[in-house]
């Protein structure tokens, strides 16, 4: 069962002074960000800015080097990555971690039961098997269901994409991580993301970083945009697109789509 939430009107996310450092060299340094509960919030940024380093430490998956990370209200910044999914922390990463030999109801089964705790009993599945039910939700509002049946090694590079999500949405998160969601995509696949990203539940808070800024600007609320490891600029899709500074150093320069 997820952790109790005691801070009802806290922030879904508060991060202060965040840093990352690997040996001499600051990944991320003094990194602010403030995100509402059911918020859309992007972060951008050209290649090297810091972004996938940033995730790893807000999941755990890396330890912070200097300050502080709040969900909820509660400070979680030297809590394990599993105390972290137990409080609705889900992610998905750049490079989808999927097994091939399973197919996509196998795969989201498994999921489901993982978050219950249930790996012990996982096998046989019986039709009647509620994590079943689940797994079937999940695939509808991730747009898999017309390949549950076929092997994830025969899925499209977008349907991956959708499967993630959708293993990500297990047991309904508080808050969802995405870690480009639209890398490798084709350009026919893209909208298609871009509505499974805004038809995401409403009470789920999420936060995706992107290479992409089109998909981001457009399936986002608020936007900040990391260089060379610190924050440059915070605001809307619209106040983002008209910033100076985000033309010089991202869209003007190391920004190729």
């Amino acid at each position: 069962m997820p952790i109790s939430q005691t801070h009802t009107n806290a922030n879904a996310l508060e991060v202060r002074g965040i840093g990352k450092r690997f040996g001499g060299f600051w990944a991320v340094q003094d990194i602010n960000l403030t995100v509402q509960p059911g918020e859309r919030r992007a972060i951008l940024g050209p290649n090297g800015a810091g972004k996938t380093s940033l995730f790893n430490v807000l999941t755990g998956d890396t330890p912070a080097t200097a300050g502080t990370i709040s969900l909820f209200g509660t400070n979680v910044t030297r809590e394990p990555i599993n105390k972290r999914i137990q409080r609705g922390v889900r992610r998905t990463y750049q490079h989808a971690h999927l097994f091939n030999g399973l197919t996509v109801r196998e795969t989201l089964f498994l999921a489901v039961a993982g978050v219950r705790g249930g790996w012990r009993q996982v096998l046989p599945l019986r039709h009647n098997d509620a994590r079943l039910t689940e797994a079937e939700r999940l695939a509808e509002v991730a747009g898999v269901t017309d390949v549950l049946e076929r092997e994830v090694s025969e899925l499209s590079h977008g349907q991956r994409r959708q499967l993630e999500i959708g293993i990500a949405l297990a047991e309904d998160p508080k808050i969802l991580l995405l870690d480009e969601p639209a890398a490798g995509l084709s350009p026919a696949e893209r909208p298609k993301l871009s509505a499974l990203l805004m038809a995401l539940p409403k009470d789920v808070t999420v936060v995706l970083i992107e290479h992409d800024m089109e998909i981001a600007l457009q399936t986002s609320e608020s936007v900040s945009v990391l260089y060379n490891g610190r924050l440059l600029a915070e605001g809307s899709p619209k106040d983002i697109m008209q910033n100076e500074e985000v033309h010089r150093v991202y869209i003007g320069g190391a920004h190729g789509h």
